[in-house]
């Protein structure tokens, strides 16, 4: 089944932004991944923005000189990414081989990815699009976050404070979830690809349902996760988890 197929996301399209983006949690977390992703992709280049939603993260890079293509599975998001000047189209992930391009890089962010049932796919037919030495920096949901296990614990909601160890879950709005292991991440893509860094996104700065947090406290925690988010043991327990891979 495609990602479109299953999707609810039209029907929060609207309000994304202030649901997420516009929000001090997001834009502490955007911001961690802007971090990175700021040191592979440079102007004049020709980026693929998989999950590209509202189009946030492809006014950031296009801002900075890079050209951007947006594909999402959501034709609400994809409508409000293109009243923002971006070019993006309505493409399922599990389809981009129908893209007649090549580009130097690629950027999937906050779980785009984790509404694929099957990795594999979506690794053959990045390599068949990203140019060889091209970077591809791949944000996925963790299959464990210690705020979210905490802050359901704290208020008895075992089901929910456990629920990404069962892999697959359905979410509030209809969709389909599957929460991906290191493992099964980089069996998907060694083939084609070269891994060059992990690193956590969302340590300390929460998920995004934590609400109540001053943009202070969130400021602070970010720069907190500057610190420590990467460290090997601690990037395990985020709430995203960014792969950085080479095409080779």
């Amino acid at each position: 089944m495609r990602t479109a197929d299953k999707s609810g996301f039209d029907a929060i399209a609207g309000k994304y932004d202030r649901l997420w983006t516009a929000t001090p949690v997001g834009r502490g977390q955007r911001l961690a991944v802007w971090e990175q992703i700021d040191r592979l992709f440079h102007p004049g280049q020709c980026v693929l923005d998989l999950g590209c939603g509202t189009g946030a993260d492809a006014l950031h890079m296009q801002s900075r000189g890079i050209n951007v293509y947006g594909v999402d599975s959501s034709e609400s998001m994809v409508a409000i990414a293109k009243t923002r000047g971006l070019s993006a189209d309505l493409i399922f992930i599990e389809e981009l081989q129908q893209i007649p391009a090549l580009f130097d890089g690629a950027l999937s962010n906050f779980g785009a990815l984790n509404c694929v049932a099957s990795l594999d796919g979506v690794a053959a037919s990045l390599a068949q699009k990203i140019c060889a030495g091209g970077s591809v920096a791949l944000c996925f949901m963790g299959s464990f976050c210690v705020w979210e296990t905490g802050y359901y614990l704290f208020r008895g909601q075992w089901k929910q404070a456990f629920r990404r160890i069962r892999r697959r879950v359905r979410s509030s709005f209809g969709i389909d979830v599957f929460y991906f292991s290191r493992r099964s991440i980089l069996a998907a893509f060694s083939r084609n690809f070269r891994l060059m860094g992990t690193y956590g996104i969302g340590l300390l700065v929460p998920p995004s349902y934590v609400t109540g947090l001053s943009d202070r406290t969130v400021a602070r925690l970010a720069e907190l996760d500057k610190r420590c988010a990467h460290w090997p043991m601690l990037r395990r327990l985020a709430d995203h988890r960014l792969y950085i891979f080479e095409r080779i």
